[in-house]
């Protein structure tokens, strides 16, 4: 009975034997396809790392570049000018900036719009550069920095958080700039407001070119004869600043009878003055005499010059 014991687990011996020996062999050829498959992730990790690199030193390039161009530029014209009187090539380059930024009226937002842009593309590329993100990471983090300046206070590292902080500064930058933009804008329509620079439109309006002291009574004639209207609009445009009128109209004592007076700063002279008074839809049209000829009584050619010119200004046919 021992001996069939023995015999048995003999047996079971040699079972347990083989099964390790097959496990051992799936075991070497494991890792023998891990080893093959580290070989392919290093083959793999090098071509991104110097892809890495590139963009890196591809974004320092483009920042970097144009300066030491203009100073090679710059060094190069002295050299030329040494034996004349050319004006320098970043004078000339400053002066060209300076008129497409006059003259054009959508150049600054354009400007900003760019270099929002570029600022966003070469830091998205710098953070590529110093961090194992994608690149389409990098640029949406790029654009968070440049929105919001306390993002990068999450950076990791003294690359990343160096191109952070230079995203970070030159965003605060673009919104100075741009906050800048928008209250130059808001100013100027505000100024144009005040200053009686905006367009009148309306209708079936009395329009009355010039100022006189006889303005008040004729105001007043013309609010009596609008009452059996219901009212009617005024306007009026002088070569005055618009509140200085509005301020002395107020100070004529009389009722207006529901007619409404608008004064608007401008030269009947002027053909886009006249167009943005609505000259061509107004139901009447009086042209004051001077200061100076307003007392007198003048034949046809004694009518002043004044006068005559905005009566020939009206008579232009309009373009449209």
């Amino acid at each position: 009975s021992l001996h069939d014991q023995v015999h048995h687990l003999r047996g079971q011996l040699g079972a347990a034997t083989a099964k390790l020996q097959s496990c051992i062999v799936v075991m070497d050829s494991s890792l023998d396809m891990s080893s093959v498959f580290s070989y392919q992730s290093n083959d793999e990790f090098v071509p991104s790392r110097s892809l890495k690199n590139f963009s890196l030193l591809l974004s320092l390039s483009a920042l970097y570049a144009p300066i030491i161009i203009l100073k090679y530029i710059d060094l190069l014209s002295r050299l030329r000018r040494s034996g004349g009187s050319e004006v320098a090539f970043n004078k000339r380059l400053a002066y060209r900036v300076d008129i497409f930024l006059s003259l054009h009226p959508y150049a600054k937002p354009l400007v900003l719009l760019v270099g929002t842009m570029l600022l966003i593309g070469l830091g998205g590329l710098a953070l590529y550069g110093v961090t194992d993100d994608s690149l389409s990471d990098c640029l949406w983090l790029s654009w968070t920095f440049v929105a919001d300046a306390g993002n990068h206070a999450n950076a990791v590292g003294f690359g990343p958080k160096l191109v952070s902080v230079s995203i970070s500064i030159g965003g605060m930058l673009v919104f100075a700039m741009m906050l800048g933009l928008v209250t130059d804008s808001i100013s100027e329509k505000f100024d144009s407001l005040r200053k009686g620079r905006s367009e009148v439109i309306e209708q079936s309006h009395t329009l009355i070119l010039g100022w006189s002291d006889k303005l008040g009574s004729l105001l007043n004639q013309i609010c009596i004869a609008n009452e059996s209207l219901g009212g009617g609009t005024i306007v009026v445009m002088a070569e005055r600043d618009k509140e200085e009128m509005e301020a002395d109209i107020a100070k004529m004592e009389f009722d207006m009878k529901g007619t409404a007076v608008i004064c608007r700063s401008g030269s009947p002279l002027i053909l886009a003055d006249l167009k943005k008074v609505s000259v061509s839809k107004a139901r009447a049209i009086v042209v004051l005499a001077e200061e100076g000829n307003a007392d007198q009584v003048c034949s046809a050619d004694q009518i002043a010059p004044f006068n005559m010119k905005s009566v020939l200004t009206l008579a232009v046919p309009s373009p449209e």
